[in-house]
């Protein structure tokens, strides 16, 4: 394997490893020497007829190797690469991220920190927030604990806001019942199933029990 220059030839293979420890082998599309940003061109993990971009600081890379150089012969330009569209996966996951962060929250169950989640997806980040123990949707609705229809509080007489929240709860808890009922319905078939078994090796037992004994006491035992 070839030591790595201050610069990488377009069309090399490079091998680095990131500050997430994961290992990212690909094609380099791209290298910046003043800001250490390299652009790798990788196999899609999800389809052989994709591929993934990967812009890699190698400021937090490591084991950074070049493992075939160019021969010189690269003639393909390398594919623009929509800028406007990695501006909006980078706005969505910032935002995915700070909603994450925005729904913790040590005074209350793990179960509300996750409708808190599903409520601010359908907002901007600075739109829902936590009011100590209740939701606080726009400073216009409310939502107290136990955290159920009936206790969603318009404080500003926004109907149309408020039955939207509501009809979002409702669905928010229909959904884990359901799959409460699921797991519950799968755990009695499953002990339904051990108890028949149990009893099923214990009547055996007991069947095979008899008969041994009757034999080894010379009594006769009927043919089946």
């Amino acid at each position: 394997m070839a030591a790595v220059n201050d610069c990488f030839t377009i069309g090399s293979s490079v091998l680095c490893t990131t500050c997430f420890n994961e290992e990212v082998e690909g094609e380099v599309l791209a290298f910046d020497h003043n800001t250490k940003m390299l652009i790798l061109k990788c196999r899609s993990k999800n389809s052989e007829q994709l591929n993934d971009v990967y812009v890699l600081n190698l400021s937090l890379c490591s084991n950074v190797q070049v493992i075939k150089e160019c021969n010189g012969n690269f003639v393909e330009d390398p594919q623009k690469l929509n800028l406007e569209q990695i501006k909006i996966r980078l706005r969505k996951t910032v935002q995915h991220r700070q909603t994450y962060l925005k729904s913790r929250n040590a005074d209350v169950s793990l179960e509300a920190q996750e409708l808190y989640r599903t409520i601010a997806k359908q907002f901007k980040v600075n739109e829902v927030s936590w009011q100590g123990a209740n939701i606080q949707i726009f400073n216009e609705v409310t939502v107290s604990p136990p955290y159920r229809v009936e206790n969603v509080i318009s404080t500003s007489n926004n109907k149309s806001l408020c039955n939207y929240i509501k009809k979002m709860i409702e669905k928010f808890f229909e959904g884990g019942a359901s799959q409460d009922n699921s797991s519950a319905a799968a755990g009695t078939s499953s002990a339904s199933s051990s108890t028949s078994s149990s009893l099923s090796s214990s009547v055996l037992s007991a069947s095979v029990g008899t008969s041994s004994s009757k034999a080894a006491s010379g009594s006769p035992v009927q043919a089946n």
